[in-house]
């Protein structure tokens, strides 16, 4: 079992929500993966607590297909389950539950699904991120390709794994300068192994933050600047994309000439903020499609 604690960005809180704290209690767990036709799989069972820090456990599952293992319920908890040649899913767990809950993943057969990714100019798009999320009818949205290293190539084109069979699903893409996308809402069969490319549209808004001291006249170094964008143009059922967010809130640090450079900013209104130990700076500004914006900020 490996632990990894992550402290939790205004980012990861949008997307997971904003949970109740209550009084940590115990919860036993029980999960088992099994394929549609009962056999068990092995795999891995990744568990992310948000309380009272952003923590993902990761537990692995034998050939037996079952594992046991206890949490707390100070926050809601999500279990995202994988397995090879399968698509993943996710079961979510309320905050306060408490005694021992069974969680059985059925995990179907999955293929490898090459797509393409291009601007309006049907030129190749290189270097951009892909996720798939899944929609089905009364079912939770679930995600594969948790955590990819894959990016499209030169000739814009991914293999995305393990993409499931006959089940409604849309592929998110955020690719360098580029607002975030999705494909349209596609389900696939069996021997379908290429979709149709994805379009990406305008680029999107860069902002050159220009951060100066109390005096505003020598620039500020080494400084955390946190740009967040508004989200109202996003459509409502892609707010629960783990991928677009990264668009939405941003945050580098000042070059040693006290500047720090966003792309990909989607356009409409857009808060820059910044901080230090002897003062703070924020400001408003309106992001354009394809356009250089400069925002100057002074500590104040």
């Amino acid at each position: 079992m490996q632990t990894a604690r992550i402290i939790a960005s205004t980012g990861w809180m949008i997307l997971l929500g904003a949970f109740a704290i209550v009084a940590a209690e115990p919860v036993k767990i029980a999960v088992t993966l099994q394929d549609p036709d009962g056999v068990p799989l092995s795999g891995q069972i990744m568990v992310i607590q948000e309380q009272p820090n952003l923590i993902f456990t990761t537990h692995e599952v034998d050939k037996t297909g079952f594992f046991k293992f206890t949490s707390d319920s100070e926050g809601r908890l999500v279990l995202h389950a994988s397995a090879v040649d399968h698509p993943s899913a996710e079961h979510v767990i309320d905050a306060g539950t408490t005694g021992t809950v069974t969680v059985n993943f059925i995990l179907p057969l999955g293929q490898d699904v090459q797509v393409r990714v291009v601007d309006a100019e049907a030129n190749p798009v290189e270097g951009a991120e892909l996720r798939v999320r899944y929609d089905e009818p009364e079912k939770p949205r679930r995600r594969v390709s948790f955590n990819p290293t894959e990016r499209t190539d030169d000739d814009g084109r991914i293999l995305l794994q393990d993409v499931a069979i006959q089940v409604p699903f849309v592929v998110d893409v955020l690719a360098p300068n580029y607002t975030p996308a999705s494909s349209k809402r596609t389900k696939l069969e069996e021997g379908d192994t290429q979709m149709d490319d994805i379009v990406l549209g305008t680029p999107g808004a860069t902002v050159v933050v220009e951060l100066l001291d109390d005096k505003g006249v020598s620039p500020v170094p080494d400084t955390w600047v946190t740009l967040l964008a508004d989200p109202a143009g996003l459509a409502a059922e892609d707010r629960d994309s783990w991928l677009h967010y990264r668009a939405f809130r941003q945050r580098a640090q000042t070059s040693s000439l006290g500047n720090v450079r966003f792309t990909r900013v989607p356009p409409g209104r857009i808060f820059v903020r910044a901080k230090t130990e002897t003062g703070s700076a924020k400001a408003w500004a309106d992001a354009v499609s394809n356009q250089e914006i400069r925002v100057s900020m002074r500590l104040q």
